[in-house]
């Protein structure tokens, strides 16, 4: 299974092999002209881990760039190569942890079922079109890079659970100090640690609507959030993740934007059409929210209901797959103020794409048991959208080939801003210059 989820990874996300850098799209400040790449010292390298650079925290990202350029120089390919062989590893960790869940959820399942359920949840992350901007630019090597991570510190935290060994608990802080220096959004990781104890029911059970934490639980978890009160006040000091930012949208409107992210991802995750490398937020600060924003906090209270629904049938591995999903996309629902130029990204969900496949499969596991005439067409539809999801995914890595082809990818979004708003609206990638890269 291993080897089989591997080559079709390598497969879907082939063309990123022959792809060239984003010379007008992030990917020169990055890295083609980072100094602590360019002439790296450890002296830099220490100042790089103790502050901000370009207002992100991601000093473990550059180690990572400095290794590569340290053994290939500036060869696009190789960097694309880099950033495929962390998402290969990422999806064999789904694979195991989601594996070890279902084992421990769904006891009664037969060897067989758990080992095709498990596959397919860690086959689809691999080639969903949503994943392509983070594995084909290699600007966003940071959000496969901190996954890698938090994935591992996942599975680490799976195998102290088995043993209750010290060494695997200071391997899982390991994982999230290294998460968290590559990416700031790793700061949520002791709220997995929590998802998972409670699906493999580790707090003392009452009933499934009633749990207790016990105080072992507790004080494994204090390390946890004590880092994480440190690594927010840190990132505070440079003004990341301040709750009172100059600037942003009023925090009922933050609301209604998270509402709308909310439901743009599961919908981008179901249907993974029209997909950007830039989402446009409506409307300016100050100005009026449109009209049909306020649609979503109703879609959303649909979804919120749906899965509370889950919860009442005692639906642990789906609940679990929500929790999970909603959890590694909390610092992306503008609850709190982030300096972000677009109001979604396909790069903000790739950790959550795991949870998202977790219900899907499990809908598709009950509707093949339930309906036993139909077991044929819902094999071939699921097949067809695997194949469709690989066939969007090879396409699109396509398109990320270089600055030139990624330009056309919001043409159709700003002519039809242009036209409904009556507002000048520029591309991102034609405002920026391009670079070229220093050999």
């Amino acid at each position: 299974m291993y080897f089989l989820l591997a080559i079709i990874t390598i497969l879907v996300f082939l063309p990123t092999f022959f792809n060239d850098f984003q010379r007008s799209w992030d990917d020169q400040w990055m890295l083609l002209e980072q100094p602590y790449i360019l002439g790296f010292t450890w002296r830099d390298l220490v100042y790089h881990f103790g502050s901000f650079y370009h207002g992100q925290y991601s000093p473990v990202n550059t180690v990572f760039y400095v290794v590569i350029y340290s053994l290939f120089g500036f060869h696009a390919g190789a960097f694309h190569a880099a950033c495929l062989l962390v998402h290969i590893v990422n999806v064999l960790l789904v694979f195991s942890i989601t594996l070890i869940i279902i084992k421990k959820v769904k006891p009664l399942w037969n060897y067989r079922r758990k080992m095709l359920c498990a596959g397919l949840v860690s086959l689809l992350f691999a080639i969903h079109p949503l994943q392509v901007e983070s594995v084909a630019w290699i600007s966003a090597s940071k959000v496969v890079l901190y996954a890698f991570f938090s994935l591992l510190g996942l599975w680490f935290y799976l195998k102290y659970q088995q043993t209750i060994k010290v060494s695997w608990y200071i391997a899982v802080l390991l994982c999230y100090l290294l998460a968290f220096g590559t990416k700031e959004q790793a700061i949520i990781f002791p709220l997995n640690l929590i998802l998972l104890d409670w699906v493999l029911g580790r707090y003392r059970k009452v009933s499934f609507d009633r749990r207790f934490i016990t105080q072992d639980v507790v004080i494994e978890k204090m390390s946890f959030f004590l880092l994480a009160a440190g690594m927010w006040y840190f990132s505070a000091q440079n003004n990341l993740g301040n709750l009172d930012v100059a600037g942003a949208y009023p925090f009922w409107q933050r609301l209604v934007f998270g509402a709308h992210s909310l439901v743009q991802y599961i919908f981008r995750f179901l249907a993974p059409v029209k997909l950007y490398y830039w989402y446009f937020y409506p409307m300016q600060v100050g100005e009026e929210l449109p009209l049909s924003y306020w649609t979503y906090p109703l879609l959303a209270g649909i979804v919120l209901l749906f899965v509370w629904s889950l919860w009442t049938k005692r639906n642990r591995l789906a609940v679990f797959g929500f929790a999970f999903f909603a959890v590694n996309l909390l610092l992306a629902l503008h609850l709190v103020p982030m300096p972000r130029a677009t109001i979604t990204a396909d790069r903000y969900m790739y950790l959550s794409i795991p949870g998202l496949t977790l219900i899907y499969i499990w809908l598709i596991d009950y509707q093949y048991r339930k309906f036993i005439r139909a077991r044929k067409g819902i094999v071939l539809a699921g097949c067809v959208l695997l194949v469709a999801f690989s066939v969007q995914s090879f396409a699109r890595t396509i398109e990320w080939k270089n600055s030139e082809t990624l330009r056309h990818n919001i043409q159709e979004v700003i002519e039809k801003r242009r036209k409904d708003h009556k507002a000048v609206v520029n591309n991102p990638l034609e405002e920026a210059p391009v670079h070229k890269a220093k050999e």
